[in-house]
């Protein structure tokens, strides 16, 4: 589906923007693509309704009013459904395979996927943890 594909760019910007990118940044590097914010496109038909608007309500991409800008600007980050379905590791990675290099060549973004990587491999607290958890009634004796 082509729409993956333009998100996993999207993700890409993203990642190596710092994890937030201007929607104007967006723009200027899709429009080198032939992809216009306000034409017609034959595959992605709507391109900022889909980013803006479609990719969002799906929770791919967070989208953020940038405040005491002129003109109005946005910002773009990873959505909640983007970290659950990909990882920063898989980005940098179809990035590389993209430009024929190796993860490696990115080293603070490979730094930050690692870091993320290993974070996702450390088990997730399950319950309330110790410090939140309600203190326990005592038990009646009889």
């Amino acid at each position: 589906m082509p729409t993956i594909g333009l998100l996993m760019i999207l993700l890409r910007l993203i990642f190596m923007k710092g994890n937030s990118i201007k929607e104007t940044e967006i723009w200027d590097f899709l429009r080198r693509l032939g992809v216009h914010p306000t034409k017609k496109h034959l595959v992605f038909r709507d391109p900022k309704k889909l980013i803006t608007e479609d990719v969002v309500r799906q929770r791919y991409l967070d989208y953020w009013c940038i405040l005491h800008t002129e003109p109005v600007d946005y910002k773009l980050q990873w959505g909640p459904r983007s970290n659950l379905e990909t990882s920063k590791m898989k980005v940098l990675k179809f990035m590389a395979k993209i430009y024929n290099q190796d993860p490696k060549d990115w080293p603070a973004q490979y730094r930050e996927a690692l870091a993320d990587e290993e974070a996702r491999a450390r088990p997730q607290p399950v319950g309330p943890t110790p410090a939140t958890a309600p203190a326990s009634t005592p038990s009646p004796v009889s």
